[in-house]
């Protein structure tokens, strides 16, 4: 494993033992590698932190609207968009699977899903557990999928908030019932949620899990076209589909 892949795979956690071996050895004796490590991490956390704020104003906004609500597009400073560029370039190894034509679904799959970060309820660690929402987010950001499933769904019952279903749907997906998760993805896209393009793309992911490439195929394409998330990543993707 090249040192670039090695890196993307320590973001995604999906490091093996004996990757985590190496990972730890290059990162004490390589300067090189340490330092593409640490701008990367930099990086990430950057634009995990500027599109955290992005939807938490969103959302402000939106429960703070008298009248009738506008759509609403997720837009980047013209610094982060050039960040997310450099990002995109950093992560060239990764396009690899993309070209490799003798990658099946369930390993393009593998490629593209990662769970999509809290960022609607940020967790402050060592903050008590009382309100439900926290506890709910804990378990997603614990990767404590069962948990969060029955506690979204809880949560749903007490409050209309549109972006449990989108969350829900990434647990589903998770929990491998692909087939669970379509509907409610699709039920958030209808209702035209604030993260309708992010939950376009997991949509396409999970038509891909359950082997149906052509509706797999007709997400992507609307991503594309909203070129607002993931369009990179969902052009290689209906590239490699076919």
């Amino acid at each position: 494993m090249d040192n670039e892949t090695l890196i993307n795979s320590y973001f995604e956690g999906s490091l093996t033992e004996s990757q985590q071996e190496d990972f730890d050895r290059l990162l004490m004796s390589d300067p090189a590698f340490a330092a593409d490590f640490e701008f990367q991490q930099e990086l990430q956390g950057s634009l995990k932190k500027n599109e955290r704020q992005q939807i938490k104003n969103m959302l402000f906004n939106l429960n703070e609207a008298t009248e009738k609500p506008k759509t609403k597009v997720i837009s980047m400073r013209p610094w982060l968009v050039a960040a997310s560029a450099v990002f995109l370039i950093g992560i060239s190894a990764w396009l690899f699977f993309f070209t490799n034509t003798s990658l099946d679904s369930g390993q393009l799959y593998d490629v593209n899903f990662v769970p999509y970060e809290n960022v609607v309820h940020p967790i402050e660690r060592g903050e008590q557990l009382e309100d439900l929402k926290t506890k709910a987010f804990t378990a997603y950001e614990d990767e404590n999928y069962r948990l969060a499933l029955e506690l979204f769904k809880e949560l749903q019952q007490k409050h209309a908030d549109s972006y449990i279903d989108f969350y829900k749907g990434i647990v589903l997906m998770q929990l491998n019932k692909p087939e669970e998760a379509i509907p409610v993805l699709e039920s958030y896209i209808a209702s035209n949620g604030e993260l309708k393009d992010r939950a376009t793309w997991y949509l396409a992911l999970a038509y891909l899990k359950i082997g149906d490439y052509a509706k797999s195929k007709i997400e992507l394409e609307k991503l594309i076209q909203m070129d607002s998330f993931k369009t990179k990543a969902a052009e290689e993707l209906l590239k490699a589909l076919g």
